[in-house]
């Protein structure tokens, strides 16, 4: 199985061992933030898999030239920004890698408290709404995910004080959790067994992210305010 990377960033790195665990061959490699067009790789070159982990503003565009190109895709969230629609296609499967952890079936919570104090997050791509989706968007949608999965309440903060930052279903600590390790089950199940999450399976998390996005907002007006979306969804 032969896979193209978009990307290669502190993220990609885990898909490169996820894909040497299923026995996969990376084909091709190109990093959008050293190159500006598509001309520095072959698309002519065939592969499987795109798997895209660019920044989020790119996502929606490369995976409908994947799927043009007639490649299955694995993109990192979000799939596409909160403004945008999705993608409908079985062969979009989108990395929501908690999915893949041995947790619990029913909880009360899931928290959320991430601390962003350093100055070259903000300065990057990863400080501007316009690319994330919002700050909302990018930093909740994994923990909103499995509080939607969960049937539970999620609590969120994001703050620029330096101090402890939290990750919890319960009293489980997902800092706790293999990450390497669930992105290896991740590719087993999209690529042997044909089980990913496609975006049409993402409808109800989508229409949840849009809504407290322009509640809480997309930018800096998020910070230090206690986020609550409660267990049974408006």
């Amino acid at each position: 199985m032969k896979f193209g990377l978009i990307g290669d960033g502190k993220i990609a790195q885990r898909h490169r061992k996820a894909i040497s665990h299923i026995g996969g061959e990376i084909a091709w490699v190109y990093d959008p933030l050293k190159y500006p067009t598509f001309g520095n790789i072959e698309l002519s070159r065939h592969v499987d898999y795109w798997v895209i982990c660019s920044p989020s503003d790119k996502h929606r565009e490369q995976t409908l030239l994947a799927l043009e190109n007639n490649c299955k895709v694995i993109v990192e969230k979000p799939a596409v920004l909160p403004w945008e629609p999705l993608i409908e296609s079985n062969d979009v499967n989108v990395v929501l890698q908690y999915r893949w952890a041995d947790i619990p079936k029913k909880a009360d919570f899931v928290f959320c408290h991430v601390v962003r104090d350093n100055p070259s997050f903000w300065n990057s791509w990863y400080g501007d709404p316009r690319k994330t989706g919002g700050f909302f968007y990018d930093l909740f949608i994994h923990y909103i995910d499995l509080a939607l999965h969960l049937d539970c309440e999620f609590r969120g903060r994001v703050t620029t004080v330096k101090g402890e930052q939290g990750r919890y279903i319960d009293d489980l600590d997902l800092f706790s959790l293999d990450t390497q390790d669930l992105y290896n089950r991740m590719y087993e199940d999209i690529v042997l067994n044909n089980k990913g999450i496609h975006p049409q399976d993402l409808f109800q998390l989508h229409w949840i992210m849009q809504e407290y996005s322009r509640k809480y907002g997309y930018g800096k007006e998020l910070l230090e305010k206690s986020i609550l979306i409660p267990r049974y969804w408006p």
